[in-house]
């Protein structure tokens, strides 16, 4: 066998060897567009597929929305996350929680980063960015009308049944008066007095004149 054919065997050879061996890399899951709560708050979920059992690291990276400069909000292990919290659920999932989210957070992109030990390797790769989205801004903006509350309420009840009270003992007391004319003698026992007309005075001197 000629060099030539040994060379051309040993790349083939190797090039098989990538064929039938795939590569150690993962890939890392996230969505891409997040809407923001009425409460000025969004949750991105970061996964990954490769199996294993820990994580060397996490981040969460921000990036313009506008540039490619990434820039770490969160990370592992990182107490002082601004406005960001971070729970690891399980080796293969992270929740960042993005809370206060103003008109400088909506410019941002944020990103999943994992690193990961693979065979003794550790890998790191990254996902595609999430993107925010505004809420619903008619729902959030226009007022509700609250629920009247218990205390109106017990009162509205407490006013009603005053009235009642006040309006039965009009009743019975004028119930009560009726009967004690009743009794007292009404118009059925009355005694009628004929009213006669006084005699009219005498004149003693019309008497005389007519004497």
């Amino acid at each position: 066998m000629s060099g030539s054919s040994v060379n051309i065997f040993i790349i083939f050879t190797i090039h098989l060897s990538f064929i039938l061996h795939p590569s150690h890399g993962f890939e890392v899951i996230q969505p891409d567009y997040q809407t923001v709560s009425s409460d000025r708050l969004a949750s991105i979920s970061c996964e990954h597929t490769a199996n294993v059992t820990s994580v060397e690291d996490v981040r969460l990276n921000g990036i313009p929305l506008t540039g490619t400069q990434k820039k770490l909000l969160c990370q592992k292990g990182k107490d002082d996350c601004e406005n960001i919290i971070m729970h690891l659920e399980n080796p293969n999932k992270c929740l960042f929680i993005i809370l206060n989210i103003g008109p400088e957070a909506m410019k941002m992109k944020y990103q999943c980063e994992f690193t990961l030990k693979v065979n003794d390797l550790d890998l790191t790769e990254t996902g595609t960015p999430t993107t925010l989205l505004p809420g619903d801004k008619e729902a959030v903006s226009t007022p509700q009308p609250s629920p009247p509350t218990p205390q109106f309420d017990h009162l509205r009840w407490i006013l009603i049944g005053l009235l009642a009270l006040i309006l039965l003992y009009s009743c019975i007391v004028t119930s009560f008066y009726i009967r004690l004319r009743l009794s007292n003698g009404g118009p059925e026992n009355s005694t009628y007095v004929v009213m006669r007309k006084a005699p009219l005075p005498r004149n003693p001197a019309f008497d005389v004149y007519c004497g």
